[in-house]
């Protein structure tokens, strides 16, 4: 090992989760890069290839699409830029990393699975390469999805249908001050100034309990961050130590550090999506025979290659649309407008030993904007907004803007001191499940892009009961699978009046219902499948029909049918009887009945018509597949997980969507789950979808399967003498020898 200031020491416990011990920082950094090649060399390949338009040189011309949409981002020219712009610390963090992974190519150990079929052998890493990953994984996480889609909306149906998709029926428990209740949200359609021209559907929950509310009286944090259920998992559970520090956490593949959730035996953080306003799109007006500012070719698998015109205006890269008609979108993006320090805060923020000393490392975060939530061993909490929002007119958080009137410019960002935050809530809890953070009170602009408030309703009310928690209490609050929603629906169809015996069977399910989502409930099937064939029917209505297409540019991966931007949308209009969406001359009544129809059929079709063996698991499976798997059947089954069977729904705090008026089977749910323990850190747990590993090979690829769909969580371990008396391998990088173990 060439490279290193000493020696470094990788334990693997019995989950095969690798702790890396080092003696200077550097090597701990160089130690992490290692093991990430070691044990997700393919997706550290998948996401570089994606984050600089090279996927389809892998997977073919499916890929061509999102390649195309990052070369006209130009991520690959921003990743080099954020990392010329960091500080002396933040490049060396990245250059040990980088060093680390190369180091581990250097040996030429055989391939995984996946890049061994798919012929493939990395490149060397480059230290902006961990820019390039971060910056692919959150261009497509922010808001601008939103707004084109409002754009279309407005465009088909207007603006008030619009702000009645996007209103809500239920009020809002606050982040800031924490429990504080704010009236039923709504957008107001007078910002939408580009006539012709909301919620979201994901999410992550995170709380904190101060000590005074917990059986130790020292905090406990927990929490667990909600994306597309992908194989191998986006977060790699890792554990790094150095004279510096020694922290444990949830890292990305081919990012070095612990950025969203971890702990250094000091102090634990943890993220949720704050749905920050941190991306605009204007409507641009080009002359017709304008020339592009470059032109960048891709590389097809079994096809013809691609080039791809990129264009630049004073608003960003455009993104959308076609230059040749005049009228195109462009992107402005914080990520995008100008170099990036935010991974610069990765050594710092594993230094630092309090809840306040910690969040004065966070005001060089940049996006994505996140709530922040920190717990000390002092026994403090803390809630702070991170990241950069720009100012300026609110009419650019509502949709596209014009470009070429200059009254839509950015100003300065939010100054950090203003964004929302609190230290030691009257209360002694904090939540945040990606609802509202402030009321109306608040004199900036934040988003007006939040979650349903459904688990942070239940998240309260969970924590509200307790008064001596422990870390199984807050596990229990991970699998909790109450739906709010259910009721509503339970109640109107049970008004329905059944067209024969099945359909009477399937309403009685629903007698004694408590609204609880498990996997074994014939009750939750039923209404799931009514939910479900509500929103096939009401797509197919006149404005909403013509968006089941992507816009011109937008990548078929980033699309959202309109299925699942109506689905959150479906239960406020039944709430308040709200017609305007429903096929002409049809009532509530009408469309639920119809739908009772389909749904029974469904099911009868799948399971037999006796009601009684109906169960929501069967037809809810997790079952994530690799990214090749689907473009080279014959490799199918080589590289995915074994399907598992999963309860709860889009909106319970276990959370788990499907693609409505897609299919049931689970798209995204909880990628990992957390819970620290600062009065005793060996009784903090851990879980992710799949496994440590993310070769399909190893048998630590999906060992965690089975407790991640239960609900369930393994050891985080902590102390390095329970951690040798677990260790499963060991590893020893030594300076000038190959490594042993």
């Amino acid at each position: 090992m060439a490279g290193l200031d000493g020696a470094v020491s990788i334990v693997r416990d019995e989950w095969g989760i690798p702790h890396v011990r080092a003696t200077t920082a550097h090597d701990a950094f160089f130690g992490q890069g290692f093991v990430h090649a070691a044990d997700r060399l393919g997706q550290l390949e998948y996401d570089r290839r994606r984050a600089y338009g090279r996927w389809a040189e892998v997977a073919g011309p499916s890929a061509v699409a999102f390649d195309a949409f990052t070369r006209r981002c130009g991520l690959r020219a921003a990743a080099k830029r954020e990392y010329d712009a960091l500080d002396a610390e933040g490049r060396a963090v990245l250059d040990a990393y980088a060093e680390g992974v190369n180091a581990y190519l250097e040996l030429g150990r055989p391939l995984p699975t996946d890049l061994a079929l798919a012929a493939v052998t990395p490149e060397p890493w480059s230290p902006w390469d961990s820019n390039g990953v971060f910056l692919v994984r959150h261009v497509v996480f922010a808001n601008w999805q939103k707004k084109l889609w409002r754009w279309r909306v407005v465009q088909t149906m207007g603006v008030d249908a619009l702000a009645a998709l996007e209103r809500d029926d239920r009020p809002v428990p606050l982040v800031v001050p924490p429990g504080a209740v704010e009236a039923p949200y709504c957008l107001d359609p007078d910002h939408c100034v580009v006539p012709g021209v909301g919620f979201d559907d994901g999410g992550s929950n995170a709380w904190a309990l101060s000590g005074a509310r917990t059986a130790s009286g020292r905090p406990l944090l927990a929490g667990d961050p909600h994306r597309t259920v992908e194989v191998p998992g986006v977060y790699v559970q890792n554990h790094l130590a150095c004279g510096e520090f020694d922290a444990i956490g949830l890292a990305f593949a081919g990012v070095p550090g612990l950025p969203h959730f971890g702990h250094n035996g000091s102090v634990a953080w943890a993220v949720t999506n704050a749905y920050g306003d941190y991306q605009d799109l204007y409507v641009e007006l080009l002359e017709a025979e304008i020339a592009p500012d470059r032109a960048e070719v891709i590389g097809v698998r079994g096809g013809d290659d691609v080039t791809v015109s990129c264009y630049e205006t004073a608003h960003g890269p455009v993104v959308f649309g076609d230059p040749g008609s005049g009228q195109v979108l462009a992107m402005q993006s914080t990520a995008l407008v100008q170099p990036s320090s935010g991974l610069g805060v990765v050594a710092p923020m594993l230094r630092a030993r309090t809840v306040a000393e910690l969040r004065d490392v966070m005001r060089d975060w940049v996006d994505p904007v996140n709530n922040f939530v920190s717990a000390d061993v002092s026994g403090s909490i803390a809630y702070q907004t991170v990241g950069m929002i720009p100012q300026r007119s609110v009419a650019n958080a509502w949709g596209p803007v014009p470009g070429w009137n200059g009254e839509h410019e950015w100003g300065e960002p939010l100054p950090y001191d203003a964004l929302p935050s609190c230290v030691n809530p009257e209360r002694g809890a904090i939540v945040t499940a990606n609802q509202r953070i402030v009321s109306d009170a608040y004199p900036h602009h934040l988003s007006d892009g939040y979650s349903r408030p459904d688990r942070a309703e239940r998240i309260w009310s969970r924590l509200d009961a307790l008064d001596a928690a422990t870390a199984d209490d807050m596990a229990a609050i991970h699998r909790d699978v109450v739906s709010l929603r259910a009721p509503l629906w339970v109640a109107r169809l049970r008004a329905l009046a059944p067209s024969d015996t099945i359909e009477r069977a399937a309403l009685a399910l629903l007698g004694d219902w408590d609204g609880t989502m498990r996997a074994d409930s014939g009750a939750a099937a039923v209404v799931m499948v009514v939910r479900d064939a509500v929103c096939r029917r009401l797509v197919h209505v006149p404005g909403l029909a013509e968006l089941r297409e992507p816009y011109l540019g937008e990548p078929p991966g980033a699309f959202v049918p309109p299925t699942l931007r109506l689905w959150p949308a479906l239960s406020p209009l039944l709430a308040l009887d709200d017609t305007r969406f429903l096929p002409a001359g049809e009532t509530w009544t009408d469309v639920l009945a119809a739908a009772l129809s389909d749904g029974v059929a469904l099911l009868r079709t799948r399971f037999g018509d006796d009601p009684s063996t109906w169960r929501w698991g069967a037809l809810h499976t997790s079952a994530p597949t690799h990214p090749l798997s689907g473009l080279h059947p014959e490799w199918t089954g080589r590289l995915d997980a074994p399907p598992v069977e999963m309860a709860g729904e889009w909106d319970t705090v276990f959370a788990s969507s499907h693609a409505a008026g897609i299919g049931f089977g689970v798209t995204g749910a909880s990628v990992a789950r957390y819970v620290f323990d600062l009065a005793d850190w060996d009784a903090s747990r851990w879980i992710v979808p799949l496994g440590a590993h993310g070769d399909s090979a190893s048998p630590h690829f999906a060992d965690q399967r089975a407790q991640w769909a239960a609900g369930e969580l393994v050891p985080m371990r902590y102390s390095w003498d329970g951690i040798d008396a677990h260790a499963s391998a060991r590893t020893e990088l030594t300076p000038g020898q190959p490594p042993s173990g």
